[in-house]
């Protein structure tokens, strides 16, 4: 069994409550630094192993189509 750092057990603990699913897109606060994202992400696969979401730090804003196919992403 792996042991876990009390933070990093911390955040897992979190992550159970969260209960993310496949697809979630989780949001931290704009000033978080990208380690703080990486423990998230890293806590959600421990949590939930294969769930499949998104952590993103800053603010979250809804894209138009238009803006998605500028960004090559293209809806199905």
């Amino acid at each position: 069994m792996t042991q876990h750092t009390p933070q990093q057990a911390d955040l897992v603990d979190l992550v159970k409550k969260l209960s993310p699913q496949d697809g979630d897109i989780l949001q931290l606060p704009a000033a978080s630094n990208r380690e703080l994202g990486e423990q998230l992400a890293e806590a959600i696969q421990i949590a939930n192993p294969g769930v499949k979401c998104m952590v993103i730090c800053g603010d979250l804003r809804r894209l138009t189509v238009s803006d998605m196919n500028d960004a090559g992403w293209y809806r199905a």
